[in-house]
């Protein structure tokens, strides 16, 4: 249990860093996403119900400070959660590279449903801010995502 609450401290620190102190590294307003790879991270290292409970609290937080839609991101944060736990049951994700790779891939996923749900509430993107906020998006968060987890994978 000691472990979960130290881990649910990090989505909160991580949480607080990214609403305040990475505006100083966005690009194009984009900047890395700590709290998809928190629960990417969740999705790696435990069993599926605290993964969900982990992915969940991420995505609440990222709403709490976020101008879009309240609960978006709770329910993105869930499904990858999901999704990222079964594919780690599924296939071997031992590898650093294989790690990065499926952080890309969610990464990308995850920006691609958010702008396709605020199209469909009326948020018109124009395609050249689409794919500069997707490319600037993966990278940014990609090359976040081997920090932290060595990181919390060290504690």
């Amino acid at each position: 249990m000691k472990n979960k609450l130290k881990f649910l401290s990090y989505i909160l620190v991580l949480g607080l860093l990214q609403a305040t102190a990475l505006d100083i590294f966005k690009v194009f307003n984009i900047k890395p996403d700590l709290l998809l790879i928190i629960a990417v991270i969740a999705a790696l290292r435990y069993e599926l119900k605290w993964a969900i409970i982990f992915s969940f609290a991420a995505g609440f937080f990222k709403d709490i400070f976020s101008a879009q839609n309240f609960g978006m991101n709770s329910g993105l944060f869930v499904m990858w959660g999901y999704l990222v736990y079964k594919a780690n049951k599924e296939v071997s994700i031992d590898y650093d590279l294989i790690r990065l790779a499926l952080m890309a891939l969610v990464t990308a996923l995850n920006f691609i449903f958010t702008q396709a749900i605020l199209v469909y509430l009326g948020n018109y993107i124009p395609l050249g801010v689409f794919l500069r906020g997707i490319i600037l998006q993966v990278i940014y968060t990609s090359l976040a995502f081997p920090i932290l987890y060595k990181l919390i994978k060290d504690e």
